[in-house]
């Protein structure tokens, strides 16, 4: 259960239940008295994990992968969220410009305001 609190979705989860636990503790009426058992829900959400990665490990050897773009060039800042064992989260911002998919700059068309791009990634050892 560790490993799975260190990915994003797991680390949204706990932040999520942290703050229910704190309004439950601070008395708050909009929490509609509901009680939570933050462990009883990682529990679930372990088992939901298992049983995720196994339908996803099951059909990935079922049907083989297809690329878009043989190659993507970022160039612009890395903030690696989460390591555990050979899984990375990892999260890249770059200006539109500094953007290349096969060797040519992409195309985005994005507002003025929004010409930074953010993408989170996971990356995995191949086995």
């Amino acid at each position: 259960m560790d490993g799975y609190r260190q990915t994003l979705l797991g680390r949204a989860l706990a932040d999520a239940l942290r703050e229910l636990e704190k309004e439950q503790e601070e008395g708050d009426t909009d929490a509609g008295g509901l009680k939570i058992d933050g462990d009883y829900v990682f529990v679930l959400f372990d088992k939901a994990m298992r049983a995720e990665l196994r339908d996803r490990n099951n059909s990935q050897e079922e049907q083989a992968q297809t690329f878009t773009h043989e190659t993507l060039e970022l160039t612009g800042q890395i903030t690696a969220f989460n390591r555990f064992m050979e899984d990375w989260s990892l999260r890249a911002c770059a200006n539109a410009c500094d953007i290349k998919l096969n060797n040519c700059v992409a195309g985005l068309h994005l507002p003025q305001q929004g010409q930074e791009v953010a993408i989170r990634l996971k990356l995995r050892q191949k086995t």
